[in-house]
C-alpha cells in the first residue's frame, strides 16, 4: 500500500509540474502612484487601489502589464481623493483607510483585511493566496467556521450558499430545477457574513468563472476563473445594506422604470393573430381584471425575422398598438438577437455590409441555429453594432410598441453556445467567446436602453432581459427564465428574487404560474399571490398547453385572482415609492428577512428564506404548498399588524397563521406608512386623487413619500413631490405631521384618507387645531371633505383631511 502511494504521489507531483500552475511568490517592488501601490511579485503583477474608505481594489496578472480593456461592469471612477496611510513594517505593509486596515505580506504575497479596530474580515489562505494555472486564475481564501455567504445573483438552492460550487456562463436551460447550475444570469459578486459584520466581493472577470464556497473542504473557499485577470474588488458594510449600495455604486443602479410597468403584465408564447390578442385584451378590461401589458411572442415575426411582422397574422400592427393604446395596453415584443442568414432579408444585408456580425478567426461570419433557422448575430461590443440595433429597434418604438423582451441572449443557438474561437470587437480591443460570452445580454441591453434615450429622451420604456452580467440593473428588469408549474419552482419564485436582489438586482420576478406545465387551480393561485408582492409581476406559459390567463381556472380562481391582482394595484404608490427608495440606494425592493434584521439569527434560518420583507416595514410570508392552509412564520422584533384579521402580534417569535386559498398573510410592523390607492384596470386610467395612507403608529417614526408623473425624466430637474410624515405616541394621545417638503409636481391631490390602527376608542380629532366631525359609519366619509371614525371593534381609527402642505392631526384614545 506505502509503495502504491509513493507511486501516486510521483505521478500527482509529475502532474503537477507540467500543468504551469504558479502562485505569485514574494513581492520584490513597489511604488506608490495615486490612489493605488504598485507591486512587483515574483510570478505576477499586483496592483492594489484605494477606490473608496470601504472598497479596495486588488488586481494581479501573470503577464507582462495590465489589460487595458475597460471594466463591462464598472460605471464608478476610482476615487483620487481618497486618504489612506501607507507604511512599510518590514516583513509586511500595512494600507488603511477611514474604516479598512489591510495588511499585505511580503514572503509569499499574501492579504488580510481588518476593520478599523482590528477585528479580521477576510484573508488569502496563506499557503494558496492567488495562483496561475494553465492561463486560469484563483483566489483562496480563509474560511471562518461560522461564515455564511449569500448573493452570486440568479441561483437556485439556498439563500445561504456556503457548501456549494457554482458557476458563471450565461446558459439556457429550460426547465431548471432546485440544484441546476449556471443559469440564465451571471453575477460574480457575493457578500460574506461572519459575526454579523459583512463584506462583499466582486470579482469582475467575464470569462467562465466559479466559486466555491467550502464546497468539498472546510480550510477555503476560492474563485477564479478560465482565463484573464484576478480582479477583485473587496467591499466592507459591515452593514449588509451597506455593502449593497456600495456594490452597486460601482455597478450602477435601476433607473426610475414607468410606471406602468409594476402593474400586472399577461404573457404567452404566442399570443396571434391579431384577434386573439384584441380577445385577450377585451377579455381582461370585460372581466374587470387590472393588466396593463401583454406581451408578443416570436410568433408576430415574419419567419422569425427580427424587426419584422407576420403581415398575414398582423396586417396592420399600428392600428392595432394605437387601438389597445386607447384601452390602456402596452405592447412589448419579443426580440432575438439572431438575424436570419437570408440574402433578401433587409436587416441581414445590412448587417453583412457594414461588417456588424460576428466571424470566426478566418474572417468568415458565424452562423447559429436558432429560431428562424441560420443566423448572425451583432457584436454588440462594438458602438457601430449597437447603434446600427438601436436604429431598427426605433422603426418598431415608431409603430407604437412600449419597450422590448430581449430573449435568447445567453447567447443561446441550437447546442448551447457560439464555438469559443468566435471573435468580438471587445470595444476595438479584440476578445473571443471565451470572454465576451457572459457580458453579450448586457451590451444588448445597452444597446436597447441607449435607443430608449435617443429615440424618446423625456419618456421612459420597458426593457425585460432573460441574460446578464453584473450591472445588468443599469438597463433592464431581469426574470427566472423557463420555470415549471410545480411546487418547487414556486418556492424557487419565492427565493431566487431575494438572492438576485442581494446580488444588486431589484426588478425581479418569475413566470408566474410556471413556463412549462399544467399549474392546478390551487397552485395558480398561490403563484398569483406571491407575485402579486415580487417588483416584476408576470404571467407567462409555453406554448400548445392549458392556457393560464386568469379566467382558464374558472369563475371562484377567477375571482379569487382578480381581488389578489386589484390589491397589487391598490398597492401601486407604496412599490412606486420602493422602487425610486431602491434607484436611489441599490438595496432591493424584496428583500430576506435578514437583510433588514442582520443581528437576528431567526432570520438566517432556512425556513426563513421562505416569506420577506417588501422594504423596510411590510412582511410578506406566501403559501409555498398548493394544498396548505396554514402558513409557519418568523416575526422579527416589534409589533406587527395581520393585514387580513387586524390581530397584533409580538414580534421575535414563529407563528403559525391560518392562511385560505384566497389569502396571502402579510403583516405591517409598527411605525410604518404603507400609502395606497383605489384599484383601477391599469396605471392612468382614471385620476388620483386621494391618498389612503395605512399607519400603524409607534412612539415614534418617519416616512418620506415619493411622486411623480411615472412616465417622463423630468424628475431629473426636480420634477418630483416628496411628502414627508411623522407619527408620535405619548401618553392617550397621538399625531400625524403630513408635510410637502418639494412640490415640483403637481399629485393632483384632493384629500388624505387614513386608516390609523391601534388606536383604541378615539372620542375626538383635530386637524390643524381644528375639530374634525365625527361619524358613525366609515361609509359616511366618503361623501364629505373632512371628519373621522372610530372603530371601537377593529381598533382603527379612520380620519378623511384636505390635502394641504402642511397639515397636522392631533387625536385622543
Amino acid at each position: 500500500m506505502k509503495k502504491l502511494f509513493l507511486i501516486f504521489l510521483t505521478i500527482y507531483s509529475l502532474a503537477m509540474a507540467n500543468s504551469n500552475i504558479h502562485f505569485v511568490g514574494d513581492i520584490k517592488s513597489y511604488r506608490q502612484a495615486d490612489n493605488r501601490i504598485e507591486f512587483i511579485l515574483d510570478n505576477a503583477l499586483f496592483n492594489i487601489y484605494i477606490v473608496d474608505d470601504n472598497i479596495i481594489r486588488f488586481r494581479y496578472t501573470d503577464k507582462k502589464e495590465f489589460s487595458e480593456s475597460p471594466s463591462y461592469a464598472v460605471i464608478f471612477n476610482d476615487k483620487k481623493d481618497v486618504k489612506f496611510n501607507f507604511e512599510n513594517k518590514g516583513k509586511y505593509f500595512l494600507l488603511s483607510t477611514s474604516d479598512l486596515i489591510v495588511k499585505i505580506s511580503k514572503s509569499p504575497c499574501r492579504i488580510s483585511i481588518f476593520d478599523k479596530n482590528m477585528n479580521l474580515l477576510n484573508e488569502d489562505e496563506k499557503s494558496f493566496g492567488v495562483s496561475f494555472w494553465d492561463g486560469s486564475v484563483k483566489c483562496y481564501k480563509k474560511l471562518f467556521n461560522d461564515e455564511s455567504f449569500f448573493g452570486l445573483g440568479e441561483k437556485t438552492g439556498n439563500l445561504n450558499k456556503r457548501g456549494n460550487q457554482y458557476t458563471m456562463w450565461n446558459t439556457d436551460h429550460p426547465a431548471y430545477n432546485n440544484t441546476w447550475d449556471p443559469l440564465y444570469v451571471s453575477i460574480p459578486f457575493f457578500i460574506g457574513e461572519r459575526d454579523k459584520k459583512a463584506y462583499g466581493i466582486f470579482f469582475d472577470n467575464t470569462y467562465k468563472s466559479y466559486f466555491n464556497m467550502g464546497a468539498s473542504n472546510n480550510r477555503f473557499y476560492w474563485f477564479g476563473a478560465d482565463a484573464g485577470e484576478m480582479n477583485y474588488y473587496f467591499i466592507y458594510g459591515p452593514e449588509i445594506k451597506k455593502v449593497i449600495s456600495l456594490y452597486t455604486e460601482l455597478t450602477g443602479r435601476m433607473q426610475m422604470p414607468p410606471m406602468w410597468s409594476l402593474g400586472y403584465q399577461q404573457s404567452k408564447w404566442s399570443y396571434y393573430p391579431e384577434s386573439t390578442v384584441r380577445r385577450i385584451a377585451n377579455t381582461f378590461r370585460d372581466n374587470k381584471i387590472p393588466c396593463d401589458v401583454i406581451y408578443l411572442d416570436i410568433d408576430y415575426m415574419n419567419g422569425y425575422r427580427v424587426f419584422t411582422w407576420n403581415k398575414n397574422r398582423f396586417p396592420n400592427p399600428e392600428k392595432m398598438l394605437s387601438d389597445l393604446k386607447k384601452e390602456g395596453f402596452k405592447i412589448i415584443p419579443i426580440i432575438d438577437p439572431g438575424v436570419k442568414a437570408d440574402s433578401n432579408y433587409f436587416a441581414a444585408k445590412e448587417g453583412l455590409e457594414k461588417n456588424l456580425f460576428v466571424k470566426y478567426p478566418d474572417g468568415v461570419v458565424y452562423e447559429g441555429e436558432v429560431w428562424p433557422s441560420w443566423s448572425y448575430f451583432t457584436d454588440f461590443t462594438m458602438k457601430q453594432g449597437r447603434d446600427w440595433w438601436g436604429e431598427k429597434l426605433s422603426a418598431l418604438l415608431k409603430q407604437g410598441v412600449a419597450g422590448f423582451w430581449n430573449d435568447m441572449n445567453e447567447p443561446s443557438v441550437w447546442g448551447q453556445a457560439f464555438p469559443d474561437m468566435v471573435q468580438f470587437s471587445d470595444n476595438g480591443f479584440g476578445a473571443s467567446l471565451r470572454k465576451i460570452h457572459n457580458v453579450y445580454a448586457l451590451e444588448e441591453a445597452r444597446a436597447t436602453y441607449d435607443d430608449f434615450k435617443k429615440y424618446s429622451p423625456n419618456e421612459r420604456h420597458f426593457m425585460l432581459t432573460r441574460a446578464g452580467y453584473a450591472g445588468i440593473q443599469r438597463y433592464s428588469a431581469v426574470w427566472t427564465g423557463d420555470n415549471v408549474s410545480n411546487e418547487e419552482s414556486l418556492r424557487l419564485a419565492c427565493t431566487m428574487p431575494q438572492g438576485m436582489g442581494l446580488s444588486g438586482l431589484s426588478f425581479v420576478g418569475s413566470d408566474v404560474g410556471g413556463f412549462i406545465g399544467v399549474p392546478s387551480q390551487w397552485l395558480y393561485t398561490r403563484w398569483m399571490e406571491l407575485g402579486a408582492f415580487t417588483p416584476f409581476f408576470r404571467g407567462h406559459s409555453a406554448i400548445n398547453q392549458k392556457d393560464k390567463e386568469p379566467w382558464a381556472f374558472g369563475d371562484e380562481v377567477e375571482g379569487w385572482v382578480r381581488n389578489i391582482i386589484s390589491l397589487r394595484y391598490e398597492l401601486l404608490p407604496f412599490f412606486y415609492n420602493e422602487f425610486h427608495k431602491s434607484a436611489e440606494t441599490g438595496l432591493p425592493i424584496m428583500r430576506p428577512m435578514f437583510l433588514n434584521y442582520q443581528n437576528d439569527d431567526e432570520c438566517y434560518s432556512n425556513d426563513a428564506q421562505y416569506q420577506f420583507m417588501v422594504g423596510d416595514n411590510l412582511l410578506v410570508a406566501p403559501v409555498l404548498n398548493e394544498t396548505s392552509i396554514f402558513k409557519k412564520l418568523y416575526l422579527p422584533e416589534g409589533k406587527w399588524f395581520d393585514w387580513w384579521n387586524g390581530k397584533i402580534y409580538d414580534g421575535k417569535k414563529w407563528i403559525v397563521v391560518q392562511a385560505p386559498i384566497n389569502q396571502i398573510p402579510f403583516f405591517i410592523k409598527e411605525g410604518a406608512f404603507i400609502p395606497m390607492q383605489d384599484s383601477e384596470q391599469y396605471v392612468g386610467e382614471k385620476k388620483i386623487t386621494e391618498l389612503k395612507i395605512v399607519v400603524f403608529p409607534s412612539s415614534e417614526s418617519k416616512f418620506s413619500f415619493y411622486e411623480d408623473d411615472g412616465i417622463s425624466f423630468n424628475y431629473k430637474q426636480g420634477k418630483y413631490s416628496l411628502t414627508e410624515f411623522e407619527s408620535k405616541l405619548e401618553n392617550q394621545s397621538g399625531t400625524i405631521s403630513v408635510k410637502q417638503t418639494h412640490d415640483g409636481y403637481d399629485t393632483g391631490r384632493k384629500d388624505y384618507f387614513l386608516r390609523i390602527l391601534n388606536t383604541g376608542d378615539v372620542s375626538g380629532v383635530s386637524v390643524n387645531n381644528s375639530a374634525l366631525k365625527k361619524y358613525s359609519r366609515k361609509a359616511e366619509l366618503e361623501n364629505v371633505d373632512e371628519g373621522f371614525y372610530s372603530d371601537k371593534k377593529e381598533n382603527t381609527l379612520y380620519v378623511k383631511v384636505k390635502a394641504e402642505k402642511d397639515i397636522k392631526i392631533t387625536y385622543d384614545f
